[in-house]
């Protein structure tokens, strides 16, 4: 038999995040997480079939994240419509379409 397990739903669910379909980074810090459920949150599947790559793609896009936010400002093209699709991963059903301008950097982020 195969299980598929719906992440988009689980990630989302009241029970285990306050807010759950607000974009909120804090909610991870301050051991805000500790009494959720071990696979209340499963980026990368759990188990004996855990993706084998999750601590790089983690530390990848930490590390490309910072580089490119500490040099650029990015802002959402206004009208572009956003829409999730769920595939192999879930993404945008139509891109994401950002302008992106260079940071002065004597400005704070």
């Amino acid at each position: 038999s195969e299980i598929f397990i719906p992440q988009w739903a689980v990630h989302r669910d009241p029970r285990w995040f306050d807010n759950p379909e607000r974009f909120d980074p804090d909610r991870w810090l301050d051991g805000r997480t500790d009494d959720i459920p071990r696979f209340a949150y499963f980026p990368f599947g759990g188990g004996p079939r855990v993706c084998i790559g999750n601590h790089f793609a983690q530390m990848e896009a930490i590390l490309v994240l910072t580089t490119i936010l500490q040099r650029f400002r990015l802002k959402r093209v206004a009208g572009h419509p956003v829409a999730t699709m769920a595939s192999i991963t879930l993404r945008a059903k139509h891109g994401l379409q950002v302008t992106v301008q260079p940071r002065d950097q004597n400005q704070s982020a």
